[in-house]
């Protein structure tokens, strides 16, 4: 199956007063997401914005997601983040880093009973 790539705006920074506009957005926070099946993976990023042209300027309040999504396509690259998910959706299908148990550490029972019994005692002598 192939993956499918989804964009959304996780917040954004604005410039109060900026070549004469206001409220010009500057820098964007996204994630995106990938989807393999039942496997999903994300990636989340940031880039800056640059200064609107007076004549296409949007206003802050008149915005949509999908104009600020075309803002983070053109300033942010999917190439390496596309690679990040696959990786990451991979492991999660294929895993190759999974936690170990090393054999020569106590199992983590007996540690527990220890540090228990350890309490119990030092309670019992502070009295």
């Amino acid at each position: 199956m192939a993956i499918t790539y989804t964009w959304k705006i996780t917040a954004m920074k604005k410039a109060p007063s900026l070549d004469g506009l206001s409220d010009v957005i500057t820098n964007i926070n996204f994630e995106y997401k990938g989807v393999d099946g039942d496997h999903t993976a994300s990636f989340w990023g940031a880039c800056p914005i640059p200064a609107p042209d007076a004549a296409d300027f949007t206003p802050l309040a008149d915005l949509k997601e999908a104009e600020v999504i075309e803002w983070a396509k053109e300033n942010h690259p999917t190439d390496h983040m596309n690679e990040v998910i696959e990786k990451q959706i991979n492991e999660l299908k294929t895993p190759t880093k999974v936690d170990a148990v090393m054999p020569w550490a106590p199992p983590a029972e007996a540690e527990e009973e220890e540090e228990s019994s350890e309490e119990e005692s030092s309670e019992e002598g502070g009295e």
